[in-house]
Order: structure tokens, then C-alpha cells, then sequence
């Protein structure tokens, strides 16, 4: 229920803040509910922080509690035609939160085709355990072994 009661409050913030006046450039004075919203997210937010994993994490057992989130960084380089994609997860215990990002690392004036991180963020949803297995593969392959795979074994408290 914990979980609930702020999120129910984010969604009424975001219903009445749908509902203004028509300059969206005129500053509005903060409302109840707004600061009421507000600091339900901060509570919530300070008080399970995300866990943040990369490539060295490749198999270990990861706790997290119900509503925290986990951001999971590997290497990765879209022009080769590879991503990330969840293979294994029980999305009842655990869900995706979105969808993949990327962030290219620096290059030189000039290069391209650098390679970067993919970003991939998750939410624990209810009490149980699963297993997280990525696989870094190129989507149009079919019965080709992923070049990569990724493991982490979940438990949501």
C-alpha cells in the first residue's frame, strides 16, 4: 500500500496540473496538492534510491524493495546493428520501466560509429524473485546465439 498512495497522489498532481490556464508561460502559484505531490515523491524517492549495476554485476543476486528501481548499464553500439532486449524476467515480481536508452561515448571530430551505453531501467513491483537475462543480439537473426548475455537474480522484498 505504500507504493499505492504516492503514486495515486503523482497522478491526481498530474491531472490537476493538466489543468490550467491557457499561457503556459504565466507562473502559477504552487498549490496544495502540487506541494503535497511533491514532497510524496521526494519521500519516496529518498527513501528506496535505484540500484545501479553494470557489466560487473553479470550474475550476481541483486535485493531490491517493492517500488525501487534498478538501472542496468552495458556497453553497446546501435551502428552494428546489436541491442539489448530482455529475454528472461517474470514482469509480475519486476518490469521493465521504459524503453532502452543510449548514451554515445565521446568521439573524435569526425568518427563515427562510436560505441556507448545502453540504459535499461526496471521496477520492482511485488514481493517474489526472478531472473533478469539480457541478451545483446541484432533483432532480425533468428536462431543465432546472442553475442552477449547478461544475468542478474532478482529478490524483491
Amino acid at each position: 500500500m505504500r507504493v499505492r498512495i504516492p503514486l495515486v497522489l503523482v497522478m491526481a498532481g498530474l491531472a490537476i496540473a493538466g489543468c490550467g490556464n491557457s499561457n503556459p508561460n504565466e507562473a502559477k502559484p504552487p498549490s496544495a496538492t502540487s506541494v503535497a505531490v511533491t514532497t510524496a515523491v521526494q519521500a519516496t524517492s529518498d527513501q528506496h534510491e535505484a540500484v545501479k549495476v553494470g557489466a560487473d554485476s553479470d550474475g550476481k543476486d541483486v535485493s531490491l524493495a517493492v517500488g525501487q528501481g534498478l538501472i542496468v548499464t552495458l556497453d553497446a553500439n546501435p551502428t552494428t546493428g546489436y541491442a539489448w532486449v530482455v529475454g528472461d524476467l517474470d514482469q509480475n515480481v519486476v518490469k521493465q520501466n521504459g524503453s532502452p536508452e543510449y548514451e554515445q561515448d565521446p568521439s573524435p571530430s569526425g568518427m563515427v560509429g562510436v560505441g556507448g551505453k545502453s540504459i535499461l531501467n526496471f521496477v520492482a513491483v511485488a514481493p517474489g524473485s526472478t531472473k533478469l537475462g539480457l541478451e545483446y543480439k541484432r533483432s532480425w537473426e533468428q536462431g543465432v546465439e546472442p553475442a552477449k548475455r547478461f544475468t542478474l537474480n532478482l529478490t524483491v522484498h
